[in-house]
């Protein structure tokens, strides 16, 4: 496909953090404010607990199984103001978090649940745009691509609808098309050239 080619840097970032590439630490989940990666089954990690804490609802709901639009509204909105939210690392944390648990569920439902399903594409619309306003902050912006390969690696598929190169509605995985709202957002006036900056950083696993 097209945007394949137009994302290599991402595709070669996402390579180097599979075989194990050294984060800086506010990308890795090390020390504060900083992402906090998703936990393995049955483990409840100490990064995670400022997350539960700022947005209890949120957590409660998923652990409940189910999670309602207004329970998400101020995590969203935190998610929204990108890297000009105090709460940036917690609300991304918490997003991913949701994010993992909502493919996971649908991932084992009999069928579709469309809420789910436009959910999901919502949040990747509010990534990518969290992601191209936060072109200033390359640490966040290295969190955030952290964030989306542990989604890449860990989250179930669920198959979403995205606009393909000739402007049409086609069935796309839910991970890759958050990748490719990055890649987008990367191609916008001033992204590009920050993006290759902190690619760089992560497969070179500079700390600097």
């Amino acid at each position: 496909m097209e945007w394949l080619a137009r994302s290599g840097l991402l595709l070669a970032a996402a390579a180097a953090l599979t075989l194990g590439a050294s984060l800086p630490t506010h990308a890795a989940g090390v020390g504060p404010g900083a992402y906090c990666p998703l936990p393995e089954p049955g483990q409840r990690p100490k990064c995670l607990e400022p997350a539960r804490a700022a947005y209890g609802e949120v957590f409660d709901g998923l652990d409940e199984g189910q999670v309602s639009d207004a329970q998400l509204r101020q995590l969203e909105a935190d998610m929204e103001a990108g890297a000009a939210s105090e709460n940036r690392y917690v609300a991304l944390s918490s997003l991913t978090y949701a994010y993992y648990r909502l493919a996971e569920l649908e991932a084992n439902a009999p069928g579709q649940d469309p809420v789910v399903v436009e959910r999901l594409q919502r949040w990747n619309r509010l990534l990518a745009r969290a992601f191209e306003s936060s072109s200033q902050d390359s640490s966040y912006q290295e969190a955030m691509l952290t964030a989306a390969h542990d989604l890449q690696a860990r989250a179930p598929t669920v198959t979403l609808s995205c606009v393909d190169a000739d402007g049409e509605q086609s069935p796309c995985d839910s991970t890759e098309a958050l990748l490719r709202g990055f890649d987008a957002a990367s191609s916008s006036v001033g992204i590009r050239g920050a993006l290759e900056s902190l690619l760089q950083r992560i497969v070179q696993g500079d700390d600097s």
